[in-house]
């Protein structure tokens, strides 16, 4: 029978077992066993949240069997007005390591304290100085990745590459700089992309965050710093990348994208993150994807039409091309793509629109101002809503209809009526922040922008469909007499 381990090679499964503890939250055994799980999977993700998490992990029975006793449900609490740090750091520190990996580490280190060594004279030392058999390419492999890991610095003597151990935070920081950059990185761990780095870093200073706190910080989503790096990394080296997606729409089956990373979404509003990616190829079903038809002058093409050269193949499929935002925290993995990972139509395709890349982060700023939140679909719509506010007592409303508003414009058409527009991708988008004006729309309408129409056509079924959802949630609420 196999051991418990808390550390865990893949992080990838550290991330979907605080993922389904925090983000999806209060599982039971009942759940896990639903679905296809057995218990003791469930008992062993659980001794390992508790175990890194353990302060905040809080255990609850649900309200139907809490007079059986037996149901009892793990969630993670805390509340970021009160963290010093982001207690889920510690998943990034729960990797497994052997116990040649212990050895190789130190030995490593200290051999190379004093001066910078090839590969093959660090093998030669640890076996005389440290008695160590140890394969050379054991140790290039190991040098290599601390290279990446930033322990290591790496430099070529002709043939020959030596590795060098990099400075210490001692030897970096000043007497008269050490404290304002400590100071620096508090604020940084707490409240930015890849606060981990910052939280290491005082970890291996003996230092501790005793000044910030972050009224409304996200905690949450630095499970998926791996995952932002490698499209990060993908949009520098402007790559395109095959991207892996699991979500609860799909019933847990993968959906695969390949595309150009351009551009990551943050809400202020929940945290969380999107990337835009322009699409070569959806892996999604042709019945569920969106069309593209944005529009941007009258003589322009749809907005998300980028010019490509023709490839060398002769049958090479003209390239139909989209925005598309997916989230982050549904992401598996991302990995760039090559020539060997595709066919020779698709790849001259790759080829083509990397020539194009400049274009596409072009295009898509110039459509940025067109979407409300993340979506691309259907084709541009002007939004014309009209609210009843009384100009004495109300002012915080017109405050926030020009804060909120993402640069639409409000007019004043008479005495404590004004009425506001914004052109848009998808209106939709828009419905939960219209329903928080419920008791002041005086009406509300929407047109849809057309190039080949002298007018806007007025969209009758987005009307509709707001005032349906508002019946609905009358309904909802209605009380019987």
């Amino acid at each position: 029978m196999a051991e418990f381990q808390e550390l865990i090679k893949n992080f990838s499964k550290c991330r979907d077992y605080v993922r389904d503890f925090f983000v999806y939250g209060f599982k039971s055994r009942q759940d896990f066993t639903s679905d296809k799980k057995s218990a003791r999977t469930y008992d062993d993700e659980r001794r390992r949240i508790t175990s890194w998490l353990g302060d905040y992990v809080v255990e609850d029975l649900t309200d139907e069997h809490r007079a059986l006793g037996k149901v009892k449900n793990i969630s993670l609490q805390m509340d970021s007005n009160l963290l010093d740090t982001n207690p889920l750091f510690a998943v990034w520190k729960t990797k497994s390591f052997t116990d040649n990996d212990i050895l190789l580490h130190f030995y490593i280190l200290d051999a190379l304290r004093d001066e910078a060594l090839s590969a093959n004279e660090l093998a030669d030392l640890l076996s005389n100085d440290y008695k160590l058999a140890v394969d050379t390419q054991l140790v290039r492999r190991k040098c290599n990745e601390y290279v990446d890991e930033g322990l290591l610095s790496a430099k070529k003597d002709g043939k020959t590459l030596l590795y060098r151990l990099n400075p210490t935070w001692d030897e970096l920081c000043k007497d008269d700089t050490a404290e304002p950059l400590s100071d620096a990185i508090k604020l940084m761990q707490l409240d930015s992309p890849f606060g981990f780095v910052g939280d290491t870093i005082l970890n291996n200073i003996h230092t501790e965050n005793r000044i910030f706190r972050v009224k409304h910080g996200f905690p949450t989503f630095t499970l998926e710093e791996e995952i932002a790096y490698s499209l990060l990394k993908a949009k520098k080296e402007q790559a395109c990348v095959k991207i892996d997606i699991v979500s609860n729409r799909n019933e847990g089956k993968a959906v695969t994208h390949y595309g150009f990373p351009l551009k990551i979404f943050v809400s202020s509003r929940t945290g969380r993150r999107y990337i835009c990616m322009y699409l070569i190829k959806n892996g999604r079903s042709k019945k569920k994807q969106h069309s593209n038809e944005a529009q941007t002058t009258s003589n322009q093409k749809s907005n998300t039409d980028i010019p490509m050269k023709t490839g060398s193949t002769e049958d090479i499929a003209p390239l139909k091309l989209k925005f598309h935002c997916e989230r982050l925290d549904q992401i598996k993995s991302v990995k760039q793509v090559t020539i060997h990972d595709t066919d020779e139509n698709q790849w001259a395709q790759i080829e083509s629109a990397s020539e194009a890349f400049s274009d596409m982060l072009e295009t898509l700023n110039r459509n940025i101002p067109y979407i409300w939140g993340v979506s691309f679909e259907g084709v541009k719509t002007k939004v014309v809503l009209t609210l009843h506010i009384d100009e004495q007592w109300e002012q915080f409303i017109l405050v926030r209809l020009k804060r909120e508003g993402k640069g639409g414009e409000v007019t004043k058409i008479s005495d404590n009526t004004f009425r506001y527009e914004k052109t848009v991708f998808d209106a939709n988008e828009m419905f939960p922040w219209f329903r928080t004006f419920i008791g002041r729309i005086v009406d509300i309408r929407f047109y849809t922008v057309s190039n080949k129409q002298k007018e806007d056509a007025e969209n009758r079924l987005l009307r509709k469909h707001f005032f349906n959802d508002i019946n609905s949630l009358y309904d909802m609420y209605e009380i019987e007499e």
